[in-house]
């Protein structure tokens, strides 16, 4: 049999990717399996373009063996329509370098990072590296970091459940406060619209940013670190509000799909099973930069030769996925149509072109017709 297999490479050409996919499966074609957001699953499988998985969640007792909130973010009126195939834990990623120039350490809560900040800027330095030029979905980073160290994860948790609106002054302030770090330059001299990821990265690995909004898909997936000049490290974003701690979101990097035609289904599920019930060969490939999957590997699975960068982003990611309070990543937990209007229209609020009293009356109608449609939060 031929398997044809949907992949996507930089972040930077995921959405083109995905587009690309979706419009292949519209029309009965595309490949027999392929990666999406867990956000687009309600799309395909209210208009039956991708297969149920329950059976084969049945058959390979999936729930006993991947995390049951990566699998719930999987459902589609209590079905399982796609494979959880990776997780990931937010990051802030740091210059321990730079922060030494500055006599600074590492900020756990506002004030020492507003500290480091304006310490950066004095210094000629950039504070946050940030780029989506060509790319609005990447702004899900800097509203989630906020969402989740200053309104937290159960206000989060609570906007997501329809309990409060985003008017409740915790995630309306954590807007606000983004906004007001916008306006004084922390990121990027508010020059992100005008530039890519990639060209962020560039700042990164050049040392002229202390900080980068990536999380561990940078150094694991995406292999940054090998080309940096500099000692780095990752950990939780610091809190941004005195009573919320500092925090790491939770999310599904990926999922995977099997088209509504394929003729294969079967054997396509049994090549995904035999990647993600093999704990070694598991091991193997993240020790090679595979994104971690959405299964719990032992540390001692992992080969002692592990690239020492990827050994380091996996202690981060597994101390921000374990800390006590958890915050929500937008591109695995909130509706659709919600995050493609705040991915879409905070810049507007960035550049003064809309104002955030408008931003969140949009966004609240916006989430509403999720809740209509149906949407159900999955964590």
């Amino acid at each position: 049999y031929e398997i044809l297999i949907g992949l996507v490479g930089s972040e930077m050409c995921i959405r083109d990717s995905q587009n690309t996919v979706r419009v292949q499966v519209a029309a009965g074609a595309g490949p027999d399996m392929f990666y999406m957001d867990s956000v687009d699953i309600p799309d395909y499988a209210s208009t039956n373009r991708i297969l149920s998985l329950e059976n084969y969640r049945k058959e390979y007792n999936l729930d006993d063996s991947m995390y049951d909130w990566a699998i719930r973010s999987c459902l589609y009126e209590d079905e399982m329509y796609a494979l959880p195939a990776s997780v990931e834990a937010t990051a802030m990623t740091y210059n321990k370098n730079l922060l030494d120039q500055l006599g600074k350490d590492v900020p756990t809560n506002r004030e020492e990072f507003v500290d480091v900040c304006n310490a950066a800027l004095e210094a000629g330095l950039i504070p946050v590296s940030f780029g989506y030029s060509g790319a609005n979905l990447l702004l899900t980073w800097p509203y989630e970091h906020y969402l989740t160290c200053y309104a937290g994860g159960e206000k989060t948790a609570q906007l997501l459940k329809g309990e409060i609106t985003f008017d409740d002054p915790d995630i309306k302030g954590a807007f606000e406060l983004l906004k007001a770090d916008w306006d004084a330059g922390y990121i990027n001299d508010k020059k992100s619209g005008a530039i890519t990821n990639d060209e962020a990265r560039i700042l990164f690995a050049n040392q002229k940013a202390v900080f980068n909004y990536e999380g561990p898909w940078l150094i694991l997936a995406d292999g940054a670190a090998k080309t940096w000049d500099f000692e780095w490290g990752q950990c939780a974003w610091p809190s941004m509000k005195d009573g919320t701690p500092a925090g790491s979101a939770i999310t599904l990097g990926e999922a995977i799909g099997i088209n509504a035609n394929s003729q294969v289904s079967d054997l396509c599920m049994e090549m995904m099973m035999d990647f993600y019930s093999n704990e070694e060969l598991m091991a193997q490939a993240v020790a090679e930069g595979f994104s971690t999957p959405a299964v719990p590997i032992d540390s001692a699975a992992y080969p002692e030769d592990m690239d020492e960068n990827i050994r380091k982003a996996l202690d981060a990611q597994n101390e921000n996925m374990n800390l006590e309070t958890v915050g929500y990543a937008p591109w695995g937990f909130f509706p659709a149509k919600t995050t493609t209007f705040l991915d879409d229209n905070l810049d507007k609020v960035f550049y003064d072109k809309m104002d955030l009293d408008t931003f969140i009356d949009k966004a609240n109608e916006t989430i509403a017709e999720d809740f209509a449609d149906g949407y159900v939060f999955a964590g």
